[in-house]
């Protein structure tokens, strides 16, 4: 669970959801913290989508209950507070979907009004958001004219024109395109800086594992994992450190060897870590180790020390979370329940 000091914001406790004889989702405990990125990572079919349903009280929980912070305080949500509780919030559940012949102005002012934002302020939030999204030129088009792609990013912005302090957001990246997707995921963490919290779904690894301080696993309904990426990455055991020099060596071979005997004292030269491979079509060497930063800092400070031109140096996030993913989910490994819970 999240430190004492550390103010949750929504918690999820012990959350059920069963259509008839089918459990969609089966005790789904989860805190999320102010000013933190939580992805929820998934399959499809998961259970996502019914979490942040129930969140956003879209569906009822069968057992379970969903506590938010309002004036200080948690406070379960019942039928009589929502509208209290939830107009701090923003949603995007599920794709959005717009009346063809309204404009993003005529959107993005009912959802303004409608959360109870200054009435005098809105046309300048609506310039704001939708100039973070690169819609201001369509700001009076009517949106049957707009793309899949264009429709999502209109649905991201009207979650966030009433200036919520937490976004809850279901696939958000569903529909863009890579460079769409690259603007959408700085938005986030611009948002995070300004001390947003921002709990998103989503069944890409990728595009959680870049902005994320804590991913949360869920498969059939179950909360298979949650903790922070560097905690995920260590249970592998297995990182992969990719080094490009700045040149290629006329000798590979000597080059592989001499980066090997600078690296594999440094990782404890456990079941093969610290073993370098050259791969001829990159053009990188690439190390087994453990994903520990103290010793990639030592790796580092080695070669630097030896005079090894290197111009890359990194760990790509995914190599290692995507193995544990698969094999989370296919139910390969299975998490101690303080990893399930998860830290920060």
């Amino acid at each position: 669970m999240p430190d004492k000091e550390v103010e949750i914001v929504i918690s999820l406790r012990n959350l059920t959801k069963k259509f008839g004889n089918f459990t969609a989702v089966s005790n789904f405990s989860l805190d999320v913290t102010r000013g933190e990125i939580i992805g929820l990572l998934g399959p499809n079919g998961a259970g996502k989508t019914t979490n942040m349903k129930m969140i956003s009280r879209l569906l009822f929980p069968t057992e379970g209950e969903v506590w938010i912070r309002e004036n200080g305080d948690l406070q379960r949500l019942t039928a009589q507070n929502k509208d209290v509780l939830l107009d701090q919030i923003g949603f995007l559940i599920e794709n959005p979907t717009f009346y063809d012949q309204m404009t993003p102005k005529q959107i993005l002012s009912y959802f303004a009004k409608l959360k109870g934002y200054p009435k005098k302020k809105i046309p300048e939030r609506i310039e704001e958001v939708l100039s973070w999204v690169k819609l201001s030129e369509w700001i009076d088009k009517k949106i049957g004219t707009f793309s899949k792609g264009m429709k999502q990013k209109l649905g991201i912005v009207s979650a966030m024109v009433h200036d919520p302090d937490i976004l809850i957001l279901d696939e958000p990246q569903t529909g863009l395109d890579p460079k769409a997707r690259r603007e959408i995921r700085s938005l986030f963490m611009d948002l995070k800086q300004q001390g947003k919290t921002i709990f998103l779904s989503s069944h890409l690894l990728y595009e959680v594992s870049e902005i994320s301080d804590r991913i949360a696993i869920i498969n059939n309904g179950q909360l298979i994992a949650f903790d922070t990426i560097h905690n995920l990455e260590s249970i592998t055991q297995d990182s992969i450190l990719k080094i490009q020099l700045l040149s290629i060596p006329k000798d590979i071979e000597k080059t592989r060897a001499q980066l090997e005997s600078i690296i594999k004292p440094l990782t404890g030269n456990k079941n093969g870590s610290g073993t370098v491979l050259y791969k001829p079509n990159s053009k990188i060497f690439e190390v087994h180790f453990d994903g520990n930063l103290e010793k990639q800092h030592n790796i580092l400070r080695e070669l630097t020390k030896n005079e090894i031109d290197v111009v890359n140096f990194s760990v790509p996030r995914t190599n290692s979370l995507e193995d544990l993913y698969i094999s989370l989910v296919s139910g390969v490994t299975k998490l101690t329940p303080e990893t399930q819970e998860g830290g920060i």
